[in-house]
Order: structure tokens, then C-alpha cells, then sequence
């Protein structure tokens, strides 16, 4: 999923009819509905195929969906899939949000990313159907350990999705400048930072790398490279949650982020300004960390710089460091689903084919959740002609099938607002890392009382 760091910031805060925590959240009575024909006159962006059948309405921004929307029309004769890009991201989220207070204009399914999922799931009515029900727990080995933790929040029986895309946290290097300099690849953070005062030292006049302010989801993936879980949500006691920033790991990554930008080897640039696409083109930075499907974002934004970036593990604390993720998004039932029955199936199926998953693959580059993709040959050995031909999935398969999986709060945008001021403070300003952790962890404790949660 093509899904930039920031792009969850611009979610609206949740309104507290849609995620008030409390003893409200406990209750998960839902109605299952079952008309059929309710979608009858729904519009589509795609042509249905086959207009007698029932139609499950759809909202999703996933590259190349109409080929697999048009692919599970032309082989199902009693369910069709209509189909409406609502907007990517916070946009689609904000429509939602409007259908949850409105009652109604909400869709049958919806695409959302792992860390928006709690939002609407938390509260005294969850607006996301529990898929357990419908027989989700059944193909649970279809996916990846962590993809599954994400849609069962926290690994309990309830299933709030069904798994699509990851994005394994990697490490983008440009090849051409290391080559040139005759500097070592890094493999660790220490090797990373000497990697950076030896590019310097042979006169490259760019920076080693960029801790982007407005990063808010890589700041979690390192810090749980550093053995930290920042953010706690469980849907197995959904009027709690955890906020742990003020730790050791937290302070150790964000003070060496700090002590790089003050050596003068890292920038600050907002990531996915102009600025920050101009200077990832024209080689202004040697490496970058990031999930892998920035590739689909970099060779968006000017072919000049193909084959000259490669893909490696990101780089480690030490041998326990963990592997990690940041991104990735799945199908959810919505509460207003016409007909809840055929809904929960459609999610499922969508992408059940292998033409589908070929689809999403090659077409959309989605990064997959499914098992039988991350083991096949073809995708292992699949070559990207911008990263000079490179087989970037024998580097990114490691890491998804290793990743865990991660927890994000059902007031994630807050928080997320929250931290960016306080890590921007810290690492650009030079603020005192310990002190700003304690007040952030103390400001969120509160937010989360405030808005009827527990907390640990």
C-alpha cells in the first residue's frame, strides 16, 4: 500500500459518538442485516457485469481495484462487487466518520489502514463487524502472524478484517553514492552513523539521511526495533489502552536521531513536501528508512533516478533487534452492511484468487499479507528494473513473515499530532528528550481519560 507516513495525521479527530471508550465500549450487540436488494440502485464506478445479481458496495483506494473488482465480477453470478473510490486515506475515513453520525451512506465494506482500525471498533457501538462470526478464524493461517494480530487487535478471537497489504520496514540506499565514496553499506545503527562521517569525510555534500517531523508512523516501527510496544489497544478490553513513551528504547532512538541531525549528517525536511521528493531524486540523501512500498512512491516521482536505489535490511540495534513493519491495510465489514452475511464473505474472496492476488502484486505493487505469495517462487524471485533489477522481495519476505505485529490506540490521530510536536522538539530543537517524553506520556494519559478510557 502506497500509503505515506503522515497520511494518517490528516484524520479527523473521532467524534466521541463514533469512539467515546468506557464501560459503553464493552457492549458488541450488532445487528446482522440481510437485505439483498437494498444495493440494487447503488452506484458504482465500476460496470457491474452481471445486474441482476446482489451488489456489495465497496469504498477502497487499493492500486489496481478494478481489475480485481472486474476479475470477481466475471466469476461470480450471485454476488457483484460495486465499487467507489470515497478517497485515500483520511479522506475516505472523514466520509465515514460523516455515515456513522448520519446513520447511513456508509458502505458494505471498507478498506482501512491496521492503525485506523481501533477507531471504529472503540466506543459504545463498534461500527466494524466482528468477521469470527462469519467464520474468519478458519483461514487464519492464510496470513502472516502480524498481519493477523493487526485485524484481531491484540490476537483474541474477534477479527475486525481481513488482512491485504504490509509494508516491511526497510532500508533504501543509493547505491551510486556509496559505490562512489567506496563507503560500507551499513548493518547497524552504529555502522549507519559512521556510514554517514565517512560520506562526509570523502566530500559528499549531501546528508547520510532525513528524520522527516512529519513521520509519524516510522517513529513507532523504530521504536519498536528498540523492543518498545509504545501503543496498547486490545479489543479483549476495549476501554483500555497503553501509552509507554517515556522508556528507555524510546528515549535511546529518539536522542540518536537528536545527536545525527546535531552532527550535521541528517536533515529535517517534512517527507512527501517538494523539497523532500526533490532531494530523494537528485541524491541529496544517501540512504533512507522506510517501509518498502516507497519504491512505488520514489519512481513516481522522476524516472531519472532509476537504478540507482537498492533495498537492504534496515539497520540493527544489536542480534535481538526485532523485524518490523509500518503500514499496511485490510478489508473491514462496516455496521451498515446491507447484507452482512454476503459482505463478510466479498471481503474474504475479493482477494482470494490467485489471479487477484496476481493482480495486486504486479499491477498495484501491494506488498502481501498471504502466505501462499510471501512462499511462492515467483514472487521471491520478481525483479525491480528501478532498483537496478534487484530482487527486493528475497530482502522484504524475511521481514514479513518475522514481524509480530503491532497495537494502535482508537485515538491514533491525536496521539500521532501529539508526538510529532514533542519528537520534532526533541531531535530538531535539541529540547531534553526525558522531560518532553514525560509530558507527552502524561498529555496522551489524560487525552485517554478524558475520552472515558482506562489506562494502564
Amino acid at each position: 500500500m502506497r500509503i505515506i507516513a503522515a497520511a494518517l495525521s490528516g484524520v479527523l479527530a473521532i467524534s466521541m459518538a463514533a469512539c467515546g471508550g468506557g464501560g459503553g465500549a464493552k457492549n458488541e450487540s450488532q445487528a446482522e442485516h440481510s437485505d439483498k436488494t437494498a444495493n440494487a440502485n447503488a452506484q458504482c464506478q465500476n460496470k457491474v457485469k452481471k445486474p441482476n445479481a446482489e451488489k456489495v458496495t465497496v469504498w477502497a483506494w487499493y492500486p489496481a481495484i478494478q481489475k480485481v473488482v472486474d476479475d470477481y465480477n466475471e466469476n461470480h453470478d450471485d454476488i457483484q462487487v460495486c465499487w467507489t473510490n470515497a478517497g485515500q486515506g483520511s479522506p475516505e475515513y472523514t466520509k465515514f466518520n460523516n455515515a456513522i453520525k448520519a446513520k447511513s451512506g456508509g458502505p458494505d465494506i471498507i478498506q482501512l489502514e491496521y492503525e485506523a482500525m481501533p477507531q471504529f471498533v472503540a466506543g459504545a457501538q463498534k461500527h466494524l463487524v466482528d468477521l469470527s462470526k462469519y467464520g474468519m478464524n478458519d483461514h487464519k493461517q492464510e496470513y502472516t502472524e502480524g498481519a493477523w494480530k493487526s485485524v484481531s487487535m491484540g490476537g483474541g478471537n474477534s477479527v475486525y478484517g481481513v488482512p491485504v497489504d504490509l509494508g516491511p520496514f526497510v532500508m533504501y540506499v543509493r547505491q551510486d553514492i556509496f559505490d562512489k565514496y567506496h563507503v560500507k553499506v551499513p548493518t547497524t545503527w552504529k555502522e549507519f552513523e559512521q556510514a554517514g562521517k565517512d560520506l562526509k569525510a570523502a566530500g559528499f555534500d549531501g546528508f547520510l539521511s532525513d528524520w522527516a517531523p512529519n513521520g509519524t508512523a516510522v517513529n513507532p516501527a523504530l521504536f519498536a526495533q528498540a523492543g518498545e510496544k509504545v501503543y496498547e489497544y486490545s479489543s479483549k478490553t476495549p476501554d483500555k489502552v497503553g501509552i509507554k513513551l517515556d522508556t528507555p528504547g524510546v528515549q535511546k532512538v529518539l536522542e540518536y536521531w537528536q545527536n545525527l541531525v546535531k552532527e550535521g549528517l541528517v536533515d529535517t525536511t517534512d517527507a512527501n513536501t517538494t523539497d523532500w521528493n526533490n532531494n530523494m531524486i537528485s541524491g541529496k540523501y544517501a540512504a533512507y528508512v522506510q517501509a518498502s512500498w516507497l519504491t512505488g512512491y520514489i519512481k513516481g516521482l522522476d524516472n531519472s533516478s532509476s537504478g540507482n536505489f537498492r533495498i537492504y535490511k534496515a539497520p540493527v540495534w544489536d542480534d535481538s533487534t526485532p523485524q518490523v513493519n509500518q503500514g499496511g491495510s485490510a478489508w473491514a465489514v462496516t455496521d451498515q452492511a446491507k447484507d452482512t452475511k454476503a459482505a463478510a464473505s466479498v471481503a474474504h474472496d475479493l482477494f482470494d484468487s490467485d489471479t487477484a492476488q496476481h493482480i495486486g502484486v504486479t499491477d498495484g505493487a501491494l506488498f502481501p499479507s498471504w502466505k501462499k505469495q510471501l512462499a511462492s517462487d515467483a514472487f521471491k524471485n520478481m525483479q525491480e528494473p528501478f532498483l537496478g533489477n534487484q530482487k527486493p522481495n528475497e530482502v522484504t519476505i524475511p521481514v514479513a513473515n518475522a514481524w509480530k505485529g503491532d497495537e494502535f490506540l482508537p485515538f491514533q490521530t491525536y496521539a500521532y499530532d501529539e508526538q510529532t510536536k514533542s519528537f520534532s522538539a526533541i531531535v530538531k530543537k535539541g529540547n531534553d528528550c526525558k522531560e518532553t517524553l514525560k509530558t507527552l506520556e502524561t498529555k496522551l494519559n489524560n487525552y485517554a481519560k478524558q475520552q472515558g478510557f482506562t489506562t494502564e
